[in-house]
């Protein structure tokens, strides 16, 4: 009696995991609280932390190296003689049970990452006490959905051990693809399977998708990816629809 062969798995295709039915079922999950999302650039993971099951208010930033705490906790502000406090949009989530996504975590400083830990503990234990001295805990529907490019094994263990799931995209949101140029949906997949110095990511397609309005193909192919491979591109396109 012969063995089954044992089916090698296409790293090109994104297995029931990664794909974005799958993902999108996760985020919309009331048992999920923190999510991270990860996965090439312009693939649609801020696009999808910012409207898969959202249900109320939305706080969003972009974390850089240079990013203090006190930005997305909250400071005090001069008013007239005196100093207000005022909250950033991490506690303004807390407050309100909204959703807080923070886009590039892995670019974020110490100081903003060390500020975090509190914010992504479990319900029961996440906490914030301001310089006001007042202690902020999550609202009942507080949700922190964070995206990057680099795998969670990139960042410090107590910080990936605070995520409920860890999410990973393989492939571009098929929103975004529906929304393309006919002429430009089968080079845009086939561009993202391609080395990541090669790669075109998606949000370049949706450039060249908005020059159409007033460029003609070649001319918006060439804003975009500039004269060289802009030609190159626009040339490989005729040539397959020759072949086809």
């Amino acid at each position: 009696m012969s063995t089954p062969s044992r089916r090698t798995p296409d790293p090109k295709k994104p297995s029931p995991s990664t794909d974005w039915g799958f993902n999108e079922r996760v985020l919309a999950s009331p048992h999920v609280r923190t999510v991270y999302i990860w996965g090439p650039p312009g693939f649609g993971k801020t696009y999808a932390a910012y409207r898969v099951a959202l249900k109320g208010p939305l706080y969003a930033l972009t974390l850089t190296e240079d990013t203090p705490a006190a930005e997305i906790r909250g400071h005090y502000l001069p008013v007239g003689d005196r100093m207000e406090w005022r909250d950033g949009p991490v506690v303004l989530a807390m407050r309100t049970g909204a959703r807080l996504v923070l886009n590039e975590l892995s670019h974020a400083g110490p100081d903003c990452l060390s500020f975090l830990h509190p914010i992504l503990e479990n319900p029961d234990t996440a906490m914030l006490t301001l310089p006001t001295g007042e202690t902020v805990r999550p609202a009942h529907g507080f949700t922190c959905f964070v995206t990057d490019n680099l795998p969670p094994e990139e960042l410090p263990l107590a910080l990936r051990d605070r995520f409920d799931v860890v999410l990973e995209v393989r492939e571009p949101h098929p929103a975004a693809l529906a929304g393309l140029d006919p002429r430009l949906v089968g080079l845009a997949v086939r561009s993202f399977s391609l080395e990541p110095e090669r790669r075109v990511s998606l949000r370049s397609w949706l450039s060249v998708q908005r020059l159409l309005a007033e460029f003609d193909l070649r001319e918006a192919l060439m804003a975009v990816f500039g004269p060289a491979r802009g030609g190159q591109i626009h040339d490989a396109m005729l040539l397959g629809e020759a072949q086809n």
